[in-house]
């Protein structure tokens, strides 16, 4: 009876983990994070279920002290600060971030004591709640280079070589290089060859959406990658009529949930699908 009991404690724990909501208060006037907020921030997630992704709503608030237009402002700031800190800090967690600032909390009836201000109205508020939209596993496409030309199928995705970036950007690791140019010279062999570049990320990240792109701060990460290697095929000389890019997020990864590192760098991956031949 008591493992029993300990079971449903643990299974409340655990779903109540999922979806979480709380607060966190500033100085008046402040919008910075301190190392006391940073900590608070990280214990609330740290329970989050790090093989899936959350929806994060951040409100930022303030009290009555000062102008409106002010205090719109520094709500905004407030908010802002908190979603830069998740961002930097909790970014495998995130499916969507959604901002708002929100300004003064109304106060009625001011006491003596609150003249100047309410503490308690100086505050983010942050919702966290699971994503539970689950994307559909693909297999692993065979490598384009071991399949006949005449056996190469329009709408077929065909996988490449390691084709890698840094994390989070849309910087090419310089290895990778090597497997572009192979791509380059498949390419100009075979005229008759169209393409679409396929872009994929790992992590879990959203389905309709995209991972964060961390050198412009949008969630854009597979569209700008899939971009990137269309562009560079063109530079290379590669006819622009001959291919198009898009990026399809965490829609079809090769493993879910991931498991470890292993699988988050088979997620991350660009693949080819033939338009014409």
């Amino acid at each position: 009876m008591k493992q029993l009991l300990l079971l449903f404690l643990v299974s409340i724990s655990f779903c109540q983990a999922q979806e979480i909501e709380f607060d966190i208060y500033f100085g008046l006037g402040k919008f910075t994070l301190s190392s006391t907020h940073e900590q608070k921030i990280n214990e609330k997630l740290a329970d989050l279920d790090t093989t899936i992704t959350y929806n994060f709503i951040i409100k930022g608030y303030t009290d009555f002290v000062d102008t409106e237009n002010f205090n719109l402002e520094l709500s905004q700031n407030r908010a802002s600060s908190v979603v830069d800190y998740l961002k930097k800090s909790h970014e495998s967690l995130i499916n969507s971030i959604e901002k708002e600032a929100k300004g003064e909390l109304p106060t009625e009836d001011i006491k003596q004591n609150e003249r100047l201000g309410v503490k308690k109205h100086r505050k983010v508020s942050i919702s966290v709640s699971k994503n539970d939209r689950k994307p559909k596993v693909v297999e692993r496409k065979e490598n384009i280079y071991v399949i006949p030309l005449n056996e190469l199928r329009v709408g077929s995705s065909y996988a490449l070589g390691k084709i890698n970036f840094k994390t989070g950007r849309v910087t090419l690791i310089k290895s990778s290089r090597k497997e572009l140019e192979k791509l380059v010279r498949f390419l100009k062999k075979n005229r008759d060859i169209h393409i679409e570049v396929q872009g994929h990320v790992c992590c879990g990240g959203d389905i309709d959406g995209d991972a964060l792109n961390s050198d412009t701060g949008t969630q854009t990460l597979s569209i700008d990658r899939a971009e990137f290697i269309y562009k560079y095929l063109i530079h290379r000389g590669i006819a622009k009529d001959r291919l198009t890019h898009k990026g399809y997020a965490f829609s079809a990864p090769l493993h879910f949930p991931e498991k470890g590192r292993r699988d988050r760098g088979a997620n991350r991956r660009v693949e080819i699908m033939i338009t014409k031949n």
